[in-house]
């Protein structure tokens, strides 16, 4: 293959807060990437912060999907963390929660 996944970039108007709690969430460290970027370490793939000032809240194309041993514990810990919860979902796949985190980026775990 070709491409490898070097990172998932999100877009924020406060970088530092974005990054606490993408720390929290996933575990790890984060540090300063340069030029204004924070780095969320501790996952298999990096995830960049980035500034953006004008940036736009509300669903995305893109998000991310976590899997947990325990939802319902992770995903208490996640509103504990600052994370809201938008709907709990199910098909014929399984079931999962819809969340936002604190710049209104919608997440799921299941």
């Amino acid at each position: 293959m070709a491409l490898t996944l070097s990172a998932i970039t999100l877009n924020s108007a406060d970088p530092r807060r974005t990054a606490a709690f993408w720390t929290d969430a996933l575990g790890g460290s984060w540090r300063d990437g340069g030029n204004g970027y924070l780095h969320v370490l501790g996952g298999q793939v990096l995830l960049i912060v980035q500034p953006a000032a004008d940036r736009v809240t509300g669903p995305t194309d893109v998000h991310l999907d976590l899997k947990a041993d325990d939802p319902g514990h992770e995903v208490a810990r996640l509103v504990a963390v600052g994370a809201e919860i938008v709907a709990e979902r199910a098909d014929s796949h399984g079931s999962w929660t819809v969340l936002r985190d604190p710049d209104g980026r919608e997440f799921c775990v299941a």
